[in-house]
């Protein structure tokens, strides 16, 4: 299936207004594409958001890592890996 097929959620569509079904559905449809073109940023970044709205930031953190080894300068996942390590009591930076 290709990549651009899986990434169809409404990004304004809270997550009371969507079923689990299809929250299950948009996440086994990102992991799908993700299975087959493991570098898309995008749907990986989608993949992330939707696990912070889930509420499961350990999972979502390793998603927002993921995309900032292929992109480092993403504002984008350098913003949810803040988010996550705020979430899950993680500290912001290592101590080197």
């Amino acid at each position: 299936m290709p990549a651009h097929v899986a990434r169809s959620a409404k990004p304004q569509a809270s997550l009371h207004s969507v079923s689990s079904e299809e929250w299950l559905g948009q996440i086994g449809r990102l992991q799908d594409a993700l299975t087959v073109c493991p570098t898309d940023v995008e749907a990986r970044c989608e993949l992330a958001t939707l696990l912070e709205r889930l509420e499961q930031p350990e999972e979502a953190l390793s998603h927002w890592q993921t995309v900032l080894t292929r992109d480092p300068n993403s504002l984008k996942a350098r913003e949810g890996v803040a988010r996550c390590r705020q979430q899950t009591g993680r500290p912001l930076q290592s101590h080197l």
